[in-house]
């Protein structure tokens, strides 16, 4: 393991991120509605090429992550990386409002009106003039998000996948197991978010419980344990892309659960934002957990029986 590639792989992704992460949540703060939020959008959406970037001037190429499609024999894994995402977000929303029913607006209103409020516009009234009902668009993003959204959002996706799994999951385990590979490369993962997350507010926003600490732990270990899924999908592709499409989906299909949230009670919303329902939440989570574990014990069992060659 070469412990200086990976320092500097982490040092050049960090700094040319956060200096686009930082201004932009500025922006954002200081000019609240359409305009903040589309530039916000846009620099995090650019911020997720840069771990691509940074293997790219480490290693002077890209070759050998799995660019080339290999469809043949990993179809299976093109399912997969759609059905697991979504299943696991929306199970996690169904948890989470069952423990906490008076959070879940059944029409799907209010959070699209407070959504319309703060960007400035009449997302509510646009549905209506179109015969479109809160409840009818949300379920047109859903089979969106495992239809076609989640492939558009693989060739975003794919920036952080070369970075995070393609190179330094690669790296790390030339010096560790997949269980420390894992531990260390999510919280590397997460800390690429951080910024926008104690700036502006991002996945958990700024008045969740324990704020503004427990956001960055919560989050850590959300990208563990996607980094466990991502990671065992890119071992057994050998693909770049199923990865990618995971992530995508994802993406995707994350904040679906909130369209139900209610807002009509935003105190106890937003301080319990933290847990769900939202996959990246404390209890929004927990589905996901479980596949990880899952996954991670039978590649770990798998491992320990096959013989080394």
């Amino acid at each position: 393991m070469d412990k200086k590639k990976i320092i500097s792989f982490v040092a050049i992704t960090y700094i040319i991120a956060w200096a686009l992460q930082i201004p932009a949540s500025i922006y954002s703060l200081k000019n609240p509605g359409m305009a903040g939020t589309t530039v916000f959008r846009y620099v995090v959406a650019i911020s997720m090429y840069v771990p691509l970037l940074a293997a790219l001037i480490l290693n002077k190429t890209l070759k050998g992550m799995g660019w080339k499609p290999r469809l043949k024999g990993n179809v299976r894994w093109i399912f997969w990386s759609i059905l697991i995402p979504a299943v696991a977000v929306i199970l996690g929303a169904v948890l989470f409002y069952a423990i906490y029913p008076d959070l879940f607006d059944s029409t799907a209103e209010s959070y699209l009106r407070k959504q319309g409020e703060d960007l400035g516009v009449d997302m509510l009234g646009q549905l209506e003039s179109q015969g479109i009902s809160p409840v009818l668009y949300t379920g047109v993003v859903a089979v969106s998000s495992i239809t076609y959204a989640g492939f558009i959002n693989m060739f975003i996706a794919v920036g952080e996948e070369a970075g995070w799994r393609g190179f330094l999951y690669k790296e790390l385990r030339k010096g560790f197991g997949r269980v420390s590979t894992w531990i260390i490369g999510g919280v590397i993962w997460a800390a690429f978010h951080f910024p926008v997350m104690l700036i502006a507010g991002y996945e958990y926003g700024k008045d969740y419980l324990g704020a503004p600490v427990l956001g960055p732990v919560v989050f850590s270990v959300n990208c563990i344990v996607m980094g466990v899924l991502l990671e065992i999908v890119y071992d057994k592709t050998k693909c770049i892309w199923f990865p990618a499409l995971f992530h995508g989906v994802f993406n995707a299909i994350a904040n679906l659960p909130l369209f139900y949230w209610n807002m009509n009670i935003e105190k106890k919303a937003n301080s319990l934002m933290i847990l769900g329902p939202a996959a990246n939440g404390v209890i929004g989570m927990i589905p996901m957990v479980i596949v990880a574990i899952i996954m991670a014990v039978i590649v770990l069992r798998n491992e320990k029986v096959t013989p080394k060659s």
